[in-house]
């Protein structure tokens, strides 16, 4: 029997790899398209967008173990009905549920896994996302703008750019600033350029004007220039502050945050918390529901179709169930114990 495990164990482990790297790699591919954006227009290095797309694989990762330990065992089952080593098993007086044990413990690897993933290596690796993301900005400011967008990159700031040439020269630019609540300056230049100093990143403008309101006196100035320095300091001080959210944190603060939380950013930290946990019941079900698919009744081509149909569409639903109980969870915390008990039953 040891042996038999052993063989089924292989038969799973080969087709795992296979599929759990294909799919990363794919994933990993269109979500990197996001970020070429960065390095063609941008001149972001190649450096910083290898460090920022590999910072991502963790939760990637553990988001896709559930539906790809589904297809390795589903695959899996498969070959060995098709060449009859189920019938074979059978013969030799081995019961569905010595079967399945082979499976079992290969979901409860990957469930070990995920859960690694999900508590340790993802937020740690979102964390540093998030940071990296910080330096880009403070480094790369002109990043934060885009051409014919309003932009905000500060509270109270906002950033209009008909145009943005390869040397990063903002052409067309309006910078409509309120962080005063007494005074408030808009900035109209035919271009500018982003200076970094050691008391914050500035605005050159060249060739415009400055309207500012002052609501004391209810007066209102124009000045033209041909060269105006605006700063933008705010963008740093910002960042220094910056809230992990949930997925940036380990599941047990999740639970227990040290922070005082807003009612939302507590239902945001136990949804994460929740839909971690839930995901580990998931796997153990996607993975005993594609081993059972050619395991229960006899092998007969048309029938196998119609179970395979069967099989394929609950997976795909219990997915798209993982996926939803995040939502579902900030909307009504009441449903949590539902929650578990559907994929349980499954």
């Amino acid at each position: 029997m040891f042996i038999i495990s052993l063989h089924i164990l292989r038969q799973l482990i080969g087709p795992f790899i296979l599929i759990m790297i294909s799919l990363i790699g794919i994933v990993w591919l269109a979500q990197s398209l996001k970020f070429i954006e960065l390095i063609v227009v941008k001149g972001l290095s190649f450096d910083l967008f290898l460090n920022l797309t590999i910072l991502i694989i963790p939760k990637l990762t553990a988001s896709i173990i559930p539906f790809v330990g589904y297809l390795a065992s589903l695959i899996s089952f498969h070959r060995m009905s098709s060449e009859s080593e189920i019938i074979a098993f059978k013969s030799a007086g081995i019961s569905n549920f010595k079967l399945i044990l082979a499976p079992s413990v290969f979901a409860l690897t990957l469930i070990f896994i995920t859960f690694a993933l999900d508590n340790f290596m993802a937020p740690s690796a979102l964390n540093k996302f998030k940071n990296l993301q910080n330096d880009i900005r403070e480094k790369y400011i002109s990043t934060l703008f885009q051409e014919k967008v309003f932009s905000s990159p500060a509270n109270g700031l906002t950033v209009f750019v008909r145009e943005i040439d390869k040397s990063g020269t903002l052409k067309g630019i309006l910078i409509h600033d309120s962080r005063n609540p007494k005074k408030t300056y808009t900035v109209i230049a035919d271009s500018a350029k982003i200076e970094k100093t050691s008391e914050g990143p500035y605005f050159l403008a060249i060739n415009g004007n400055r309207q500012e309101i002052n609501y004391d006196n209810l007066n209102v100035s124009l000045l033209y220039f041909d060269e105006y320095s605006y700063g933008i300091k705010n963008i740093e001080a910002n960042d220094k502050k910056r809230f992990r959210e949930s997925s940036e944190r380990k599941t047990l603060e999740l639970f227990f945050p040290s922070e005082n939380l807003s009612k939302l950013h507590r239902r945001e930290f136990l949804a994460e918390a929740h839909q971690r946990l839930i995901s580990l019941i998931v796997i153990f079900a996607m993975i005993l529901l594609g081993a059972i698919t050619f395991l229960i009744g006899e092998f007969d081509r048309k029938m196998s179709f119609k179970k395979l149909a069967f099989s394929i569409s609950t997976a795909v639903l219990l997915q798209l169930y993982l996926v939803a109980t995040n939502p579902l969870i900030i909307k009504s915390i009441e449903l949590v114990p539902l929650l578990y008990i559907i994929p349980i039953v499954i």
